[in-house]
């Protein structure tokens, strides 16, 4: 008996597919909006995040989209549900398609985390940037944006280096894993390469907050002899360490999420076998 990965999701699946498909229309919409908009003062990088966010919540929704048009087709076909374990009777194609179906969701549900990750480094360099104008100072702001914008890059160009080559072994490496990323028959555990797809992932978001720590003291120590330029523009300040403080804290609880989840299947496995 085979399980089909996401399968425990069941009729969460279409209500999770309608709010990323609604937060998806939303950044869309303020991105065209600043599109048209020539008056609107938004920043390259307040774009580039709002371009991040939508690519994100854009896989999000095609992942639980798929989820939802499959559990339909089970069910419609007198099938038993995508909640419900997968019995193969036949184990030669039907499992080279169940391996596959396994390896598309798992890349279509980590891809977005990706790209969130990405999005949160941008957080991080659009609270740097909004800290560094909101005082009277004689830096150069174009030169800070080019030095973070610098650092982006490489973040990201690691980062999604990282992400090609696992994917690639995920497809390409044959590795004996059930149904394409289980490591046993329950589908319970994941096989070692999927494994690390998703602790790459949680070990990112889990390093962003330690660079956010480290930019605040390099800022304060910087720029505590500046005055600010403004009430409104301390306000800002405030506003978006807010926005910074909340993702940052999402990111850390979602990735000690994944950890302890792992975590916890294996150690339960390794306890009654």
């Amino acid at each position: 008996m085979a399980m089909l990965f996401l399968s425990g999701l069941a009729m969460a699946s279409y209500f999770l597919a309608l709010i990323y498909m609604l937060m998806t229309f939303i950044a869309v919409s303020k991105l065209y909006g600043t599109r048209i908009n020539k008056n609107a003062s938004m920043s390259r990088t307040t774009q580039l995040l709002l371009m991040s966010t939508s690519l994100g919540c854009l896989f999000r929704t095609a992942t639980f989209t798929t989820l939802c048009f499959l559990d339909f087709q089970h069910t419609d076909a007198s099938l038993s549900p995508l909640s419900a374990p997968f019995q193969a009777p036949d184990p030669h194609p039907e499992e080279s398609d169940l391996s596959f179906y396994n390896k598309v969701v798992a890349v279509l549900f980590n891809l977005p985390d990706y790209l969130f990750v990405s999005s949160y480094l941008l957080v991080v360099l659009l609270w740097a940037e909004t800290f560094q104008s909101s005082r009277r100072h004689w830096f150069s702001a174009e030169q800070f944006h080019r030095k973070w914008m610098v650092f982006y890059l490489i973040f990201n160009g690691g980062l999604y280096l990282t992400q090609v080559v696992l994917y690639g072994l995920l497809f390409l490496k044959e590795d004996g894993a059930i149904a394409g990323i289980f490591d046993n028959d329950a589908g319970t555990r994941l096989a070692l390469i999927p494994l690390l797809i998703f602790y790459t992932v949680a070990a990112a978001d889990l390093a962003l907050p330690c660079i956010i720590l480290s930019t605040w003291m390099y800022l304060t120590c910087t720029l505590s002899g500046f005055p600010y330029k403004s009430v409104s523009a301390k306000n800002k300040l405030s506003k978006v360490g807010r926005v910074a403080f909340v993702w940052s804290l999402g990111r850390i609880l979602y990735s000690v999420m994944i950890l302890l989840t792992f975590t916890k299947v294996k150690y339960n496995y390794y306890m009654y076998h």
